[in-house]
């Protein structure tokens, strides 16, 4: 589990990871389940997400999406 906390406005971003074949099919993508997220806490203006996603994809914070 991925655990990233994140301010009003900010985003994440889950994509297929790059050494995936784009042919993949959906099915085939979430075979071994689906993505869960789950708020672990909510403080100050801040929450704390937990995200799970089958292997295929990538979870970016939308800071490193910039630099990328």
């Amino acid at each position: 589990m991925l655990i990233l906390t994140r301010k009003r406005g900010q985003r994440v971003r889950i994509e297929p990871a790059a050494a995936l074949d784009p042919r993949t099919p959906v099915g085939e993508l979430f075979a071994a389940g689906p993505i869960e997220l789950l708020v672990t806490r909510v403080s100050g203006g801040r929450v704390r997400l937990g995200i799970v996603a089958p292997a295929g994809l990538v979870i970016l914070r939308e800071e490193i999406c910039e630099t990328v």
